[in-house]
């Protein structure tokens, strides 16, 4: 079963590459450790690039702060005891946000110099992005499991099975008009 016609992969490929790179890849409602010596009851999204979280019974932009995943990082090992068991999970947010930086660039590649992109990569770049937004998918799935096993919090990682569908959509394109090398060496 196609799901996309093949002369429009690469525009779907870019489309779904930024909707990974806007989307929150988790929402997390619950009281955390922020500091030694204080829980506080929060509302966390986490987008691939940035949180954003809001202390409940705060003013909005009182109680409102956006942090990079290495600002959360370094907050729960300041906060130390049982808070750096999530350390992990941040470390993987970082990983899976380097992989997306790079599926950005690639995809920034392709919207713009759409001939050359199919000419410089060695590899189909729609198939290139479907990889990469698996392996966002995977890395953040893995920050999923680890924080949601050391946090008491409510935790809805509904943006990774985005990615990850996305990633599926883009590797099962089909693509009868890129040629593929094995083609071309069985026909010389």
């Amino acid at each position: 079963m196609v799901w996309v016609k093949s002369e429009y992969a690469e525009e779907l490929a870019v489309l779904l590459t930024w909707l990974s790179a806007l989307v929150p890849w988790s929402i997390s409602y619950g009281s955390f450790a922020v500091t030694s010596g204080q829980d506080l009851t929060l509302v966390i999204l986490r987008f691939p690039f940035v949180g954003i979280r809001y202390q409940l019974g705060v003013q909005i932009l009182g109680g409102t702060s956006v942090l990079t995943p290495l600002e959360f990082r370094q907050e729960v090992q300041s906060a130390g005891g049982s808070a750096l068991a999530q350390v992990p999970g941040y470390d993987l947010w970082l990983v899976g946000l380097a992989v997306l930086a790079v599926a950005v660039g690639v995809s920034l590649l392709l919207y713009f110099e759409v001939e050359r992109a199919l000419d410089a990569i060695p590899v189909d770049p729609v198939r290139l992005l479907g990889a990469l937004l698996l392996g966002v998918a995977v890395a953040l799935l893995g920050a999923t499991v680890v924080l949601f096993t050391s946090q008491a919090a409510l935790f809805v990682p509904f943006g990774v099975f985005l990615q990850l569908a996305f990633g599926v959509i883009l590797l099962r394109v089909d693509r009868a008009d890129v040629e593929e090398p094995e083609a071309d060496a069985d026909a010389a």
